[in-house]
């Protein structure tokens, strides 16, 4: 019992720095394993077979639910201050991705869903993965001709 509860110890203190819930997942699934043998005096093999049941049902869960809360449509981050902010479309690149002004310089953009841009138009920043901005896009201001 006590190997079961040190390693999920371990996997919960591990899952503190991460920040996703998988490390959670298994951590919970060996503390099962470990509350089976415990209480139920169970043999290593069958803790084995708890722990991995519970940790494939488990991640399937959190898989699950993170589908139908993808983190794009999350609201505002407090800690980046380029979200929401206006981006312009210069030119479209290879791979989907656009060329875009941004902060009086160019950056490389990428649509969070396909759509029918064309340069000139506008977009919004959802998010950055490194040094590309997640957009999206945004109705294109009315103007006369």
């Amino acid at each position: 019992m006590m190997i079961w509860c040190i390693a999920a110890l371990v996997l919960f203190v591990l899952e503190m720095f991460s920040g996703t819930f998988y490390l959670l997942v298994i951590s919970a699934s060996l503390l099962s394993a470990g509350l089976a043998e415990w209480l139920l005096k169970t043999s290593e093999s069958v803790n084995a077979v708890i722990a991995i049941v519970f940790s494939i049902l488990g991640i399937v869960i959190v898989r699950a639910w993170q589908k139908k809360h993808p983190r794009e449509n999350m609201t505002k981050p407090t800690d980046d201050p380029d979200f929401g902010q206006t981006v312009i479309l210069s030119q479209l690149l290879p791979d989907g991705l656009w060329q875009v002004q941004y902060r009086g310089t160019i950056w490389q953009a990428r649509f969070n869903h396909p759509t029918e841009a064309k340069s000139g138009d506008s977009a919004q920043i959802i998010s950055h993965q490194g040094n590309i901005l997640n957009i999206t896009f945004q109705t294109p201001s009315t103007s006369q001709e």
